[in-house]
């Protein structure tokens, strides 16, 4: 980012960005899971219904993150995108493995706070990669605090991760769908930058 006479111009570079649809398709995983925890609050109360949510929602999270690394072969980004997918799909398979309410508790945490902090090294490493990751890695940062301090209630874990999903997906899916930075990408592709 560059500021010239109080304009100020960015530059993204196309080659960076994960494909579109592998954005939407996590923005979607994670709306219909905040969605599904949130309409089927009468079972919140049992843990295996709980585990099997989270682990199911971790799981296919894991996978698109994979996804995102395969499609992503040959340009950069590889490593943040195939860490949140194995740390993902570990989580998820911890879930499953470990399934009491200290594992739920600590798993979900673990995983927040982890996959935030590989989320702002994404950032970080690779400026204008993944601009989205400044807020999700804030989201998952706020999940882990909020999990670890609720961790006696388990119907509070599972609306917090709820409540995480909903916020992450719909931001993550109006960011895929942001004109601006189509439009930048195009810019850059020409040479050019664009007015913010």
């Amino acid at each position: 980012m560059s500021q010239t006479a109080g304009v100020t111009k960015r530059a993204v570079d196309p080659s960076l960005l994960p494909p579109r649809w592998t954005r939407v398709l996590r923005s979607a995983v994670l709306f219909i899971v905040g969605l599904v925890i949130t309409f089927t609050a009468t079972f919140h109360e049992q843990l295996g219904f709980d585990l099997s949510v989270v682990a199911a929602a971790l799981g296919v999270i894991g996978v698109v993150h994979l996804v995102e690394a395969v499609f992503r072969r040959g340009r950069s980004g590889i490593p943040i995108a195939t860490a949140l997918g194995l740390l993902s799909l570990l989580a998820a398979t911890l879930l499953v493995i470990l399934g009491n309410e200290l594992a739920f508790v600590v798993v979900i945490a673990a995983w927040a706070l982890a996959s935030a902090l590989l989320e702002f090294l994404g950032s970080t490493i690779l400026p204008g990669s993944r601009q989205d990751s400044t807020l999700v890695g804030a989201a998952g940062l706020l999940l882990a605090l909020t999990v670890l301090l609720s961790r006696g209630d388990l119907v509070a874990v599972i609306g917090f991760f709820g409540a995480y999903a909903v916020i992450a997906g719909v931001f993550l899916g109006i960011a895929a769908f942001d004109t601006r930075r189509a439009t930048a990408s195009e810019d850059v592709a020409q040479g050019t930058a664009v007015n913010a």
